[in-house]
């Protein structure tokens, strides 16, 4: 709560810090905006909650067979955005994501609840270069904000699959978005705050184009993307920085995650690379939505004599939008939006997807089915109910050797976001 009063604090300092000869002006659109007359000062304060419960049944196959069923809170974040002078900030911080202790979680330490945290500066109309944490532009459900996805978990193309764990990172953002093309690059240290400075480099890129279809609101987009990622853990470091592709098979923070690939290994001199390249198709068409990923990854670690191991993941989503509205398309970052509901009434929206992952080299393999139904009371409040049900042949982790696991999961979240 300290941290909610400070922020509040810097944000009203920052909007009100226009000259004294221009009065302020505040709305309560979506968060609390306080903004001077002249337009060169802006603050926003706004948030989300997501609160969750997850019913988990495992089999005896599974290591420790942990149930781990319960409620928690999933995300708890305070926002704040604006500009001044022309430049653009955000600051997204997770205050349910913040360790007192470095034993209570790998995430405790200062700033181990930030997400979005940036300043930016679009030039010539629309060319915008990031500098500080963000998302690489890598899988188009990975750059879905969680407030949108269909299900309460990302497919297996995003850091809960290939991307394995690896979602923020500390860099240099570009991207060029007009007339429906979107061309994105990233150079970046294979890290975040909080979780040390010494996991290697990266570099990625993401070309997308979506134009309409039949009707408004419905769209057709096609992309790809490629990251080329070198990490160096010397030391022994296992941390945030080491590779691994797997998936969580939807079932979130308080649950059972699977590996095919399960990073380098230690010693005093490691390091290794990660070739990724991802390619996507999405249509929204009135109610319906369909999104299709595939990607294929070749981690190699330095010095091996192997040629390394390679993973190929790929997911299809589709939903349909019962009643009350449809999905949205976000072009300033080429990627889905939420619901807009149509009328006050709420909307119902219905959603499938199929997620498999599989290590070409070893036969470890994570595939899951998982159904969801999200109904929107208003623009701001939803509550989802997904039901996943996974297969994990012989992964890395988790599961004893040769055996194959199928744990299902019963999830439910409540969710406002401002």
């Amino acid at each position: 709560m300290n941290k909610l009063f400070k922020y509040t604090a810097i944000a009203a300092v920052l909007a009100a810090a226009a000259p004294a000869a221009y009065a302020d002006s505040a709305s309560t659109k979506g968060g609390l905006t306080i903004k001077s007359d002249d337009g060169r000062f802006e603050a926003t304060i706004g948030g989300r909650i997501h609160f969750d419960g997850t019913m988990l049944d495992t089999d005896s196959s599974t290591v420790g067979n942990n149930e781990k069923s319960g409620f928690y809170f999933r995300r708890v974040f305070i926002t704040l955005k604006g500009k001044a002078f022309g430049w653009m900030y955000n600051i997204d911080e997770d205050i349910s994501n913040v360790a007192t202790s470095a034993s209570a979680t790998s995430q405790a330490g200062p700033g181990a609840g930030f997400n979005d945290v940036w300043l930016a500066k679009t030039f010539l109309e629309n060319n915008t270069v990031y500098f500080g944490q963000k998302k690489p532009w890598r899988s188009l459900d990975e750059i879905a904000s969680n407030n949108d996805t269909v299900f309460m978990e990302r497919n297996a193309l995003s850091a809960n699959g290939l991307f394995g764990g690896r979602d923020f990172t500390d860099g240099v953002y570009y991207k060029y978005a007009a007339n429906g093309l979107f061309i994105g690059a990233s150079g970046y240290s294979n890290t975040k705050v909080g979780k040390g400075n010494t996991e290697g480099t990266g570099g990625n890129v993401r070309v997308a184009y979506a134009a309409p279809l039949m009707g408004e609101g419905s769209i057709l987009h096609v992309g790809a993307t490629y990251s080329a990622d070198q990490f160096d853990l010397g030391g022994g470091n296992v941390g945030y920085g080491n590779p691994t592709a797997g998936y969580a098979t939807s079932y979130g923070k308080s649950g059972v995650g699977f590996n095919v690939f399960n990073g380098f290994g230690t010693g005093t001199t490691l390091s290794g690379k990660a070739d990724t390249w991802t390619a996507e198709a999405m249509g929204i068409v009135g109610p319906v939505f369909v999104q299709a990923e595939y990607g294929s990854a070749k981690y190699k670690k330095d010095g091996d004599a192997n040629d390394g191991q390679k993973v190929d993941a790929f997911s299809v989503t589709a939903s349909w939008v019962v009643f009350g509205g449809a999905r949205t398309y976000k072009a300033a970052d080429a990627t889905y939006g939420a619901v807009k509901i149509n009328g006050v009434d709420g909307a119902l929206e219905l959603g499938a997807r199929y997620d498999d992952i599989k290590n070409k080299d070893t036969d470890a393999k994570v595939s899951a089915v998982t159904l969801g139904a999200n109904y929107y009371f208003n623009p701001n409040v939803r509550f989802m109910v997904d039901y996943s049900l996974a297969k994990a042949d012989s992964p890395a982790t988790n599961v004893v050797a040769g055996a194959t696991t199928k744990p299902k999961a019963l999830m439910a979240r409540a969710q406002i976001a401002f």
